[in-house]
């Protein structure tokens, strides 16, 4: 019994973890767009350019990631 318990509770550490992972990961994207809009309002093209490919590389990369834990089953 006690080792039921503590695969629950990592399994609930490792759920929570994941979640603030994705959290942090959404919001880091959001920021970029946001500083990305900004820098193209105030006519920084070279920024607003920079944030766009950072944007875009997180975008595929969490797609490349995700794609890959359904595939393998982890």
């Amino acid at each position: 019994m006690p080792t039921t318990a503590i695969l629950a509770d990592d399994s609930a550490s490792d759920a929570a973890l994941l979640t603030l992972g994705i959290s942090l990961y959404a919001a880091v994207i959001l920021v970029c767009i946001g500083v990305g809009i900004s820098a193209a309002r105030s006519r920084r093209r070279r920024l607003a350019i920079i944030m766009a490919w950072v944007v875009g590389a997180l975008t595929l990369g969490g797609l490349a990631i995700a794609i890959y834990s359904s595939v393998t089953g982890g």
